[in-house]
């Protein structure tokens, strides 16, 4: 018999529908055949096939929000916990803002830094709201030292590139490395390869939002708040001088010594390829 081959798809029992056509040999002589005798005819039918991947959901999935076509304060998700704003979003990149800031850093329940053994530590947590009255809820100081401008006579290269100063336009923007905030976002153990675990694409890259960015997207809103002013206060990467670092607290923005822990969170921006998401 003619073998034929199909492709199944899934755990799903699958079923197809074959035709098939048995003819006898056009060789044999009538004549030769004992007419009392009784045969038994077997008919062999073989099929070949390929157990074809199981189709699984865009682990970056659009919430809200038109693929293709996202727009400043529509919702992206990585995995099943993990949700984001979009800030800005073209043909070839997206970048997102995480919704909450992240569990880490200095905590006052723990009277100290929380535990990496904390459930759902390194990701986002509704509750790491940052500096609040006398408690403090996942804040981290933005740096042990001014590296931008070690000397305090200016900017040192790479942030006074682009036009980079103080008191214009574009404001210095300094995360790097060199933060102790980068651990957190970029480290082997940081919140960039926490997504890649549950099914980012490998190319996603992780930092902090700048102040022109978050000044751009100020006054859009959610169906509940401002996306930027969600009442956490979170360390943007832009410095404000050589000594103060901008952070954003409900209602405004503001600077504050890049070296004290107990005012700011960590709120990470994901970059991601447009065409990986949805």
């Amino acid at each position: 018999m003619k073998d034929y081959q199909n492709i199944l798809k899934g755990n799903t029992p699958t079923r197809k529908k074959y035709k098939v056509r048995v003819w006898y040999k056009t060789d044999i002589d009538p004549s030769t055949l004992n007419e009392s005798t009784t045969e038994t005819l077997k008919l062999v039918f073989e099929v070949d096939y390929v157990q074809g991947d199981k189709v699984q959901p865009n682990p970056v999935r659009i919430i809200s929000g038109t693929k293709g076509n996202l727009q400043p304060g529509d919702k992206v998700g990585i995995g099943e916990t993990e949700d984001f704003y979009v800030v800005s979003s073209n043909q070839e990149k997206t970048v997102l803002l995480a919704k909450y800031n992240l569990k880490v850093g200095y905590w006052s329940e723990y009277d100290g830094d929380v535990p990496t053994s904390t459930p759902g530590y390194g990701l986002q947590s509704v509750d790491a709201i940052g500096y609040s009255g006398d408690t403090y809820y996942g804040t981290v100081a933005f740096s042990d030292s001014a590296y931008w401008d070690p000397d305090g006579n200016g900017l040192i290269s790479p942030y006074n590139q682009n036009g980079a100063s103080y008191d214009g336009n574009p404001k210095p923007f300094v995360y790097d490395s060199n933060s102790n905030i980068y651990q957190y976002i970029s480290g082997e153990d940081g919140y960039v390869n926490k997504l890649k675990t549950m099914g980012a694409p490998s190319t996603i890259t992780g930092r902090l939002l700048t102040y022109e960015e978050a000044n751009a997207v100020q006054n859009v809103e959610d169906e509940e708040k401002s996306i930027i002013l969600n009442g956490s206060t979170y360390w943007l990467g832009s410095a404000y001088d050589n000594y103060y670092v901008w952070y954003v607290s409900e209602g405004d923005f503001y600077y504050y010594n890049f070296s004290i822990s107990s005012i700011s969170g960590v709120r990470p921006v994901i970059e991601i390829n447009t065409s990986d998401i949805g």
